[in-house]
């Protein structure tokens, strides 16, 4: 059977600098007439998905400073990961997770494992930690606003004026980010906030960790973004939504192929010009 890949979008940016672009602008939604019954946007008909319950001090354990907010779980409706394709992959490896380290030692990972969030039997057979370091940075309000958030299921409404300052701490998914208003965290649409705010100003810089085991035992942390430049690990393929297992070993060299075209055509170039 045929292995339709879908090269994570999340997985391309973090490839490249760690920057994750601005989504581009939504259409403005009509105001429905006060006879009827509002509806909410598309940008807010669903809820993102909880953050994985994990009990772990990530901030501590990793020694991030304040600038950075530390979470369990990696970002994106599709979250990132990364395949092993190749034997004998010796990887660079952290025995601390921060981006400030060099990595201290080396960690020999099995061929075929896929390391992706949702691949639930390599995450709970290898005792897979995961965790994402995000820069905060400012975003400042241009206007006075009223912006709808989520909490306990329901729309509830943030009143801002023009010049408050809120804090970006992390990309969720599906749009959604958490940000933080005088010491309330809060989850909102990017959507809610881009026609009045600098929200797209900045980019997003991120460092997405896991904790593997290694082929001789140890449990050291590898970096995303180093993974993916090892020739012989590409970026986890994904067959549908909430889907991941390991590669079958018939299926690597069209895992291989699929990846190297998404890397050319993220880079807008054709398949052979390198060669």
């Amino acid at each position: 059977m045929r292995l339709g890949c879908i090269l994570i979008a999340a997985g391309l940016l973090a490839a490249c600098g760690q920057e994750r672009e601005a989504a581009p602008a939504e259409a403005p939604v009509a105001a429905p007439a006060p006879s009827e019954s509002s509806e909410l946007s598309s940008a807010l008909e669903e809820e993102p998905a909880p953050l994985p319950a994990d009990d772990v001090d990530y901030q501590t354990l990793s020694g991030y400073d304040s600038t950075w907010y530390v979470s369990a779980g990696w970002p994106g409706e599709y979250p990132a990961g990364f395949a092993v394709l190749d034997a004998g992959i010796s990887a660079p490896a952290w025995t601390v997770p921060n981006g400030d380290r060099e990595a201290d030692a080396s960690c020999t990972l099995p061929q075929f494992a896929n390391y992706q969030l949702w691949n639930t039997e390599r995450v709970e057979g290898d005792d897979l930690r995961f965790f994402v370091a995000t820069k905060t940075f400012p975003v400042t309000l241009n206007q006075n606003a009223s912006v709808e958030y989520i909490s306990d299921g329901e729309i509830r409404k943030l009143e801002l004026t023009a010049g408050d300052q809120l804090t970006f701490l992390r990309y969720l998914g599906e749009g959604f980010t958490v940000l933080s208003f005088e010491g309330v965290e809060y989850g909102i649409n990017e959507a809610e906030l881009r026609d009045v705010s600098d929200i797209g100003s900045m980019p997003t810089v991120e460092d997405q960790w896991v904790r593997v085991t290694c082929a001789d035992g140890s449990q050291p942390w590898l970096l995303y973004a180093a993974m993916i430049e090892l020739d012989g690990v590409v970026p986890s393929p994904m067959l549908a939504y909430g889907e991941s297992w390991d590669i079958a070993p018939e299926d690597v060299e069209q895992v291989r192929a699929e990846a190297e075209a998404n890397r050319l055509a993220y880079e807008g170039l054709e398949p052979g010009v390198l060669e």
